[in-house]
């Protein structure tokens, strides 16, 4: 997208509002945006650079509506598919080359007659996957390499918990990169966002990322 810088800083993601839709936002990487929504009840604040309450987002674009489905996993029944249809804005097509809404004229959408089964996302299953140990343990003095922790993880987690701050966590792309939750509230790595509690909370626990989820 043209607001998408052509290099990026490592010192500052460009990150903006999604239009028409204050529970997502857009983050540069490589030139391209890539679409993230906030964590639930959460939103985006351009003025504090990161999901936050609603009062603090000053958001005055309500949310479109959802709708959630759900299917079988062929062969096993422990699992199952859950996919959420969503819509884009202002007449826009989804771009499915670059994973994003786009005017009809760059998205290039032709529409398809749709499948008998749906096709899902993502599975959800019961038995969370394993992570790979890394080579080196990080000693809690050590430095943290977001960018080391994600690829530790072997790409199986979009989101980790950040060593030594519970109020803190990292998103893993392209470029990883370390968000803070809103005030009051602490990531949770079972939910993989950010609530109230701190039960979940294990702040100087780096042994996590040598152990199964």
């Amino acid at each position: 997208m043209s607001q998408c810088p052509a290099y990026d800083d490592p010192n500052h993601i460009v990150m903006f509002a999604y239009p028409n839709d204050c529970r997502k936002y857009y983050a540069c990487v490589n030139g391209l945006a890539y679409l993230h929504q906030c964590p639930e009840n959460l939103y985006w604040s351009q003025l504090t650079y990161r999901c936050d309450y609603r009062q603090y987002a000053k958001c005055e674009n309500m949310p479109y509506p959802e709708q959630t489905q759900y299917s079988a996993y062929p062969g096993d029944c422990g699992r199952y598919f859950e996919t959420r249809l969503l819509s884009c804005p202002n007449n826009y097509h989804w771009n499915d080359q670059y994973k994003r809404c786009d005017p009809p004229q760059i998205a290039g959408c032709r529409p398809t007659p749709p499948l008998s089964t749906q096709i899902p996302f993502e599975p959800t299953a019961a038995t969370p996957p394993a992570v790979i140990k890394p080579t080196i343990q990080p000693e809690h003095n050590a430095p943290i390499d977001p960018q080391s922790l994600c690829i530790a993880a072997a790409g199986q987690l979009t989101y980790l918990p950040y060593p030594g701050d519970c109020h803190k966590f990292i998103q893993c792309g392209p470029t990883a990169s370390v968000l803070t939750c809103a005030i009051g509230l602490y990531w949770n790595r079972s939910t993989q966002s950010c609530g109230s509690s701190q039960i979940d909370c294990q702040p100087y626990e780096l042994s996590y990322f040598s152990k199964e989820v």
